[in-house]
């Protein structure tokens, strides 16, 4: 008969290593000796040179293919529903010889001239190409391009107010005429340097598809419809909603979600649980917990913002050799 050994594994989990450690227990569980244990290191997962984590590559190619993904299906939605609404002919290869057309011309002679239908599909087909930038206040905090986006959009409109044209698409058009760039490309190195010729948001999309619809729809209003409007436009400026954070589950009422960290209940929590931490370090080296009215003291301090444990020795009424035992070199405040 074998014998069946009892023992309990410990781990030590950190970020480059890996510790273990394998334990007899006896009878009543209770550990008698060692039987092996060890440690695995490995490398760190981040660049040594800007310590910015190795995943950021990966992220960003995920992000691309993404991005791509959606493009296609979103052209491939429009791609069928003007040929469902009867903008684009059945044929594959009568759709093809739209492709001879010069967008930009039919974009800015939409505004005043009447479309075919095949030809109003074009313009707002290439408006689904490059449908501008949206801006994400979330993620545009942490985005240094963000910055450099909106600073040329800004110099867009001004451009457009000043030519007077009605809509992006006119002024490309012109652009277009005098083969000069009609796209966003980055220029410059340096960071003073760099900047874009020119940049389009989303809200320029929908204002000329707005415009180049109302224009066209007084030609021809049985064809055009309301219905047909909010489709395309569905299709063309559908931006997914950003997906919630969760919070997570209580540890103490597993049952219920976290509290979210903005609320003041939770800061107000953050506050006193440091405060209760805290104790004061007298000369003679010894620790004192703070009282009722001290700690109270601080906590409103601490409500308010930041503050020194210089300010805080004031506003307790002690002597200066008194110091806080969280204090030091790297942490002369609570936050």
């Amino acid at each position: 008969m074998l014998h069946r050994m009892r023992y309990r594994l410990a781990l030590d989990l950190g970020t480059t290593s890996l510790g273990w450690c394998l334990i007899r227990l006896d009878e009543s569980s209770q550990p008698t000796a060692v039987i092996r244990m060890g440690v695995r290191i490995f490398s760190d997962g981040r660049n040594p040179k800007d310590g910015s984590s190795l995943a950021v590559t990966r992220r960003l190619a995920r992000q691309m293919r993404r991005r791509r993904d959606r493009l296609l299906k979103r052209k491939a939605r429009l791609h069928d529903a003007f040929v469902r609404l009867g903008f684009w002919p059945q044929d594959a290869a009568q759709r093809k010889l739209l492709e001879l057309q010069d967008p930009y011309t039919l974009r800015r002679d939409g505004l005043d001239k009447p479309l075919t239908p095949p030809q109003l599909g074009r313009a707002l087909f290439h408006l689904n190409q490059r449908r501008g930038f949206q801006s994400n206040r979330k993620t545009d905090k942490k985005d240094n391009d963000s910055g450099l986006l909106k600073t040329a959009i800004r110099k867009l409109r001004e451009e457009l107010a000043a030519k007077g044209a009605r809509t992006v698409g006119e002024w490309l058009a012109a652009r277009h005429d005098k083969r000069e760039s009609v796209r966003a490309r980055l220029r410059g190195k340096s960071a003073k340097d760099k900047a874009y010729d020119l940049y389009v948001d989303r809200a320029m999309v929908a204002e000329e598809f707005d415009r180049l619809w109302a224009a066209q729809a007084a030609f021809a209003p049985e064809f055009l419809t309301d219905a047909k409007r909010d489709e395309l436009r569905d299709i063309l400026l559908h931006q997914r909603p950003l997906r919630p954070v969760r919070p997570g589950r209580c540890t103490l009422i597993p049952d219920q979600e976290r509290a979210a960290l903005a609320l003041p209940s939770t800061q107000r929590f953050r506050i006193y649980q440091e405060l209760n931490n805290l104790r004061l370090i007298t000369a003679q080296l010894q620790e004192q917990q703070l009282t009722r009215a001290q700690r109270d003291v601080l906590a409103a301090m601490l409500e308010r913002g930041d503050v020194t444990f210089t300010k805080m020795l004031a506003a307790l009424g002690l002597k200066g050799n008194t110091k806080f035992n969280l204090e030091d070199v790297k942490r002369d405040r609570l936050k």
